[in-house]
């Protein structure tokens, strides 16, 4: 009866020793899960280097991602440039999906958007007169925003816990429209009095473009 009651007790011991653990190892793995996965949320700051339609341009740039695990992001940047005259303005928002260590990150970048020119010539007229003197223009400037799409890579380094450096490379690809008009005004001399020149067409243009910035991750 006493070697039952021992043999019952040691089987107890083992199976709460087997539990513990089992408890302990799971408690260990998710420790060091949590501590090598990315925040839900970064938030950060940069400069952005853009060669747009063979302008050089510069400026600060905000970004932000929303993680979904340790190799899916979706990821955002809004950039002021104003390395010209023309204030140029981009937004992109799209996907961002790779691998992820401890302390480095090497992702793949599609982000649909905008790039908006500050002062873009939109119509020019010409007006030529009955005397061989008579002749005037005038000209339209305006904000003019066109589609794009920003095709990259981005490498990403992680000092601390809660910070990232990021680097970002890639093509911008912009979607230009057809423009801009040209009219001829004619008085007189027997000319027609109205004569339209077609538009330039559109037409899709390859741009590079650099930004480094950081982020703060929680």
């Amino acid at each position: 009866m006493q070697s039952t009651t021992v043999c019952g007790s040691t089987r107890g011991l083992s199976t709460a020793a087997s539990i513990l653990v089992i408890v302990f190892m799971f408690l260990c793995s998710t420790t060091v899960l949590a501590q090598d996965s990315p925040g839900r949320f970064e938030v950060g700051g940069g400069v952005t280097v853009a060669h747009t339609l063979n302008a050089e341009n510069f400026g600060p740039a905000v970004e932000g991602d929303i993680n979904f695990g340790r190799h899916l992001a979706l990821d955002g940047a809004y950039s002021w440039l104003s390395g010209t005259f023309d204030h140029t303005m981009t937004g992109f928002f799209g996907a961002k999906a790779g691998v992820r260590t401890e302390h480095f990150g090497i992702f793949a970048k599609v982000r649909p958007g905008f790039i908006s020119f500050g002062r873009e010539l939109r119509e020019v007229d010409f007006i030529f007169g009955p005397g061989p003197t008579d002749f005037s223009s005038s000209s339209r400037i305006g904000r003019q925003t066109e589609r794009a799409l920003d095709l990259g890579g981005v490498m990403e380094y992680y000092p601390a816990r809660h910070w990232a450096l990021r680097w970002d490379f890639g093509d911008t690809l912009i979607f230009q429209e057809s423009g801009p008009a040209e009219n001829v005004t004619v008085i007189g001399n027997g000319l027609p009095g109205f004569i339209p020149f077609p538009p330039t067409p559109s037409q899709t243009s390859n741009n590079f473009q650099f930004s480094t910035g950081v982020h703060y991750r929680f």
